[in-house]
């Protein structure tokens, strides 16, 4: 059983059921807040609402006592301390769990080696944030069922985006299908032997989950070649376009929506949407996940 998650690359089939089903269980029948017995530091180096919040709550209901650092204003950063010198420092204030939110250019996996604590990668620049990855896949399960012959779409900012990353890693395991659509310039990142649609409409035909992703225009180092009306038109889901995806398929975001642009404020009222289903799994699947690393089973 891997002791900490900051990618899926140690995380067997096995090891995600055994996480799914804690979560599904949590989610039927909530269990009373636990006494704290252990600790959390969550360490906030990047903005975050659902990610930091959600966090926050699953550790109160797991029985974590949790202090958060958010952004580094009042620490040492402030005077120069580096994220580095911060995680270690906290580190040897041997608290259970370290929830971490940073830069790509942050060496997590390789401070994680330098202390006891568990590791949750909370959001690491584009490389991974696997804590979306399984709270999108326990929606999945929610609604279909099991994940066996799932089709998911991933539209949009692929090359700049930790979720998909983590989307790569996770979905093959539970034997579900990824394929992408967007601009050449969102997609440039992936291997040729990845699933494409130059088409969104083709895209939606194929798939039976939609996820849509914003414009991260901060993690862009040049203007984007393609205008933010130019991509709603293209590749922006509306009323119009999601007639042609399935009536028993599912629309998912990651949050924040950028409305108006791969979204429409329309789409989230559309009974396929699940963006706030998302937003409520990620409670349990992170409360899971803290059960589930601290020894507890379902």
């Amino acid at each position: 059983m891997p002791s900490s998650l900051i990618d899926f690359k140690d995380w067997t089939h096995s090891d995600c059921e055994g996480l799914f089903s804690l979560a599904l269980s949590l989610k039927k029948s909530p269990r009373p807040l636990k006494t704290p017995g252990s600790t959390a530091a969550l360490l906030f180096f990047e903005p975050s609402t659902r990610t930091r919040l959600s966090f926050e709550i699953a550790a109160l209901r797991a029985g974590v006592a949790s202090v958060v650092l958010d952004g580094g204003a009042g620490s040492s950063l402030q005077k120069g301390e580096s994220i580095e010198d911060t995680i270690l420092n906290v580190a040897a204030m041997n608290p259970d769990f370290l929830v971490v939110r940073c830069a790509d250019s942050v060496p997590l996996a390789e401070l994680s080696t330098q202390f006891s604590a568990k590791v949750l990668n909370a959001g690491w620049g584009i490389k991974a944030h696997p804590t979306q990855a399984l709270l999108d896949a326990l929606t999945i399960r929610d609604h279909f069922g099991s994940f066996s012959g799932k089709k998911l779409l991933i539209i949009g900012d692929v090359k700049h985006s930790r979720v998909a990353a983590s989307q790569f890693e996770l979905m093959p395991r539970l034997r579900i299908e990824i394929a992408v659509c967007g601009p050449p310039e969102f997609l440039e990142s992936l291997p040729p032997a990845q699933k494409r649609f130059s088409s969104l409409a083709e895209g939606l035909q194929w798939a039976d989950v939609v996820i849509a992703l914003r414009p991260q225009i901060e993690r862009h180092h040049q203007t984007m070649k393609i205008s933010r009306s130019e991509y709603a038109q293209s590749y922006g889901l509306n009323a119009e376009v999601l007639r042609l995806f399935s009536a028993k398929g599912i629309i998912m975001h990651p949050g924040p929506i950028h409305h108006g642009v791969e979204m429409q404020s329309e789409v989230l009222r559309d009974p396929r949407s699940r963006v706030l289903q998302q937003v409520s799994n990620g409670v349990y699947m992170r409360e899971a996940l803290i059960r589930w690393l601290g020894g507890e089973k379902t």
